[in-house]
């Protein structure tokens, strides 16, 4: 089971949150027929859900290798379990759920054999187009306002990390959230405010350090 076509196509696709009752809708149909041994219906259940496990993984790692080996492991486990899923439960709450244990294995494995936590290069950075109206230098800028969210989102505990990467990226609930880490709302709640404020804080000192240095 690989992973094919270009990773930078993943990154920042998010489906409108009004269309999810819908996707559900036809993942449960897939998810009923690859429970009866259908594998054309898992295959289509891995094409589906690809761009956003691709896009987890990569924001919860940093980086493209180790995104796409987590993201080969998520679909590993889909695989494996993918019989002990209710048909009646949200789908991709499972594989949010499944994806962040797979990345705290990752993170947990690079720490033990003193590898470094996250790459400096990460980039969300859209891989979207530019629209006519944007000028070459706010398109610049604005890319480079994203890696900077980027280096604070890779610079957070595990723990607040899949909390803001669950609400402000994929755009979860909270307390559908805190069904996928196992925490209680209030809990998740808190953790998101604090990952916004470290993010925040970050951006301004890298904001002011740079015009500080301009301005030498």
């Amino acid at each position: 089971m690989i992973l094919t076509g270009n990773m930078t196509l993943a990154i920042g696709i998010q489906l409108q949150i009004g269309e999810r009752s819908q996707n559900q809708a036809f993942v449960t149909d897939l998810v009923e027929c690859a429970l009866d041994g259908d594998r054309a219906a898992f295959e289509q259940i891995m094409i589906y859900s690809q761009q956003r496990v691709l896009a987890m993984t990569w924001r919860m790692l940093g980086n493209e290798p180790d995104a796409r080996d987590a993201a080969q492991e998520v679909f590993l486990r889909i695989f494996k379990y993918l019989k002990r899923l209710d048909p009646k439960k949200d789908f991709f709450a499972w594989v949010y759920s499944i994806t962040v244990n797979v990345c705290r294995d990752f993170a947990n494995r690079r720490q033990k054999h003193g590898g470094k936590m996250f790459s400096l290069d990460y980039d969300d950075s859209a891989f979207e187009l530019a629209s006519d109206a944007e000028s070459a230098d706010e398109n610049l800028v604005r890319d480079e306002q994203r890696k900077m969210i980027g280096r604070a989102i890779a610079s957070l505990p595990e723990r607040e990390k899949a909390a803001i990467v669950l609400r402000d990226f994929e755009g979860l609930p909270s307390d559908e959230v805190a069904a996928i880490l196992g925490s209680s709302p209030t809990t998740v709640r808190s953790q998101i405010s604090s990952a916004r404020r470290k993010i925040k804080i970050y951006c301004d000192r890298r904001t002011e350090r740079k015009t500080g240095e301009e301005n030498r």
